[in-house]
């Protein structure tokens, strides 16, 4: 990072802050609405802002969202400022929400405590951050494809190590 100030990392609920860099980052030029995901406020959601000097630089979530018919925790919404990217806050993002999937899985996951194996975390990601899910453990699942006003993506998937 550029700057001498300490990147913070605040996990939580969602927030106004949350929805606004997905909206300005992640949504352009669309309906803000559209940066409201379902599955937001469920209660075993996790959101993590990253700051620095104070000030929003990115964003994160894990929501609870089977994968087919089975549970898992969908990785949604990462953005970053663009004026602070390619510093790592991406991945300190990532890997803070990889650790409270990591640390609770029975808190953030829909499966009952003690029951079967961590659910797997799946995402679509887009293309360009592809290698940054791939060195955290995800691969890549089918083909890459294009949602309509957002670009090209690809379906990845971590399972737990």
């Amino acid at each position: 990072m550029s700057r001498d100030d300490e990147l913070a990392i605040e996990v939580g609920e969602i927030t106004d802050e949350v929805i606004d860099v997905r909206a300005r980052i992640l949504r352009a030029g669309m309906d803000p609405a559209t940066a409201h995901f379902p599955g937001d406020e469920h209660s075993c959601a996790v959101h993590v802002v990253a700051r620095l000097g104070g000030q929003v630089v990115g964003v994160g979530s894990l929501i609870p969202e089977a994968i087919g018919d089975r549970p898992a925790l969908r990785l949604r919404g990462m953005a970053v400022e663009a004026e602070f990217r390619s510093q790592g806050i991406g991945a300190a993002i990532l890997e803070r929400l990889l650790e409270v999937a990591d640390a609770r899985p029975d808190e953030i996951s829909s499966t009952e405590p003690g029951v079967g194996e961590p659910e797997p975390i799946w995402c679509l990601a887009r293309v360009g951050a592809r290698s940054l899910y791939e060195r955290h453990g995800f691969v890549a699942v089918g083909a890459e494809f294009a949602i309509e006003g957002i670009g090209a993506h690809v379906q990845m998937l971590r399972t737990s190590l």
